[in-house]
């Protein structure tokens, strides 16, 4: 009888222990703030199509009037902007705007508009955009308006990912080229907090 009475009473706390703590949610916005954006996860079926992490770095241009500063992951030992490897930030330098292009993206969907998400870190947040024609001929550039802060933001994770409007993790950066992460192109973070240092001292309105 005794013994009964301290199993049950073993089962009580037990019990108790999980009400008061409750098992994470897997997305990691279980036990935050009800008001933390949930992350999405990272679909199975997103296959690396380009690994660039261990061959690239990110260099800044001035681009003096008419042409405005550019900010490229381009291959190692590229200094030109013009050349670069996917992913750029260009400036307008009559008003200081920002925009992050994303490139390699679906021809199919030129012109349309889309919402992606930025993923860094346990955190995410939608940005809003719209496919445009790239300057390398035939691809196509999913373009965000991005602040200096977010920008300079991007150079700190580990990783950072941007998820399209149909779940696919179009582009991941990353500081190690050893860093396990699924997305169709993989470039580095390398360089990337001293090139946005310079880029958007650059950017500054003349």
């Amino acid at each position: 009888m005794l013994n009964r009475i301290a199993m049950m009473a073993a089962a009580g706390l037990l019990a108790a222990a999980c009400a008061s703590n409750p098992v994470a949610d897997s997305s990691g916005a279980g036990s935050s703030s009800p008001s933390a954006a949930p992350v999405p996860s990272v679909p199975s079926g997103t296959a690396t199509l380009m690994n660039m992490a261990g061959s690239t770095t990110w260099v800044a241009e001035e681009k003096l009037i008419p042409d405005d500063p550019v900010m490229a992951l381009v291959n190692t030992g590229v200094t030109d902007t013009d050349l670069s490897a996917g992913v750029a930030a260009v400036c307008k330098a009559a008003n200081g705007n920002i925009s992050l292009r994303l490139g390699k993206q679906p021809g199919t969907r030129l012109g349309q508009t889309a919402t992606f998400k930025v993923r860094t870190g346990a955190s995410a947040r939608d940005v809003s955009g719209r496919f445009e024609a790239s300057k390398r001929a035939g691809e196509t550039d999913f373009v965000f308006p991005i602040t200096s802060a977010d920008l300079l933001a991007i150079g700190q994770p580990e990783i950072v990912s941007f998820v399209s409007d149909t779940g696919d993790v179009q582009w991941a950066l990353v500081k190690s080229a050893d860093a396990q992460v699924q997305a169709r192109y993989v470039g580095s973070l390398r360089n990337f907090s001293s090139a946005a240092g310079d880029f958007i001292n650059y950017c500054n309105p003349k």
